[in-house]
């Protein structure tokens, strides 16, 4: 088969599936910008305080873990200082050979 021939079957081929795709995208677009815009549940306020108060849940947590976090390395860095400054040399006897 001339060579030619498979050149052009490949790019009508890359042509014909973009101009599907980009077929397929326009009339799924349109779709969406037809349906109308669902409606929101109304806002109140228990929905509010409810809410509110989950979040200022959230945030106590997270700042007995941080508390925590912060007092594991101090204790972290304090052992690993001590460990330096207690240790001493070791005397390692001379063999005569």
């Amino acid at each position: 088969m001339d060579p030619d021939v498979i050149e052009l079957a490949q790019v009508l081929a890359i042509v014909g599936t973009f101009s599907l795709v980009m077929i397929g995208a326009i009339v799924v677009g349109m779709k969406l910008l037809k349906r109308p815009p669902r409606e929101r549940p109304p806002l109140d306020d228990t929905r509010l305080e409810h809410l509110e108060q989950a979040v200022d849940a959230i945030a106590i947590e997270v700042e007995r873990i941080s508390e925590a976090q912060r007092f594991a390395t101090r204790l972290l860095t304090e052992r690993h200082a001590d460990a330096h400054t207690a240790a001493e040399p070791i005397a390692i006897p001379r063999r005569d050979a």
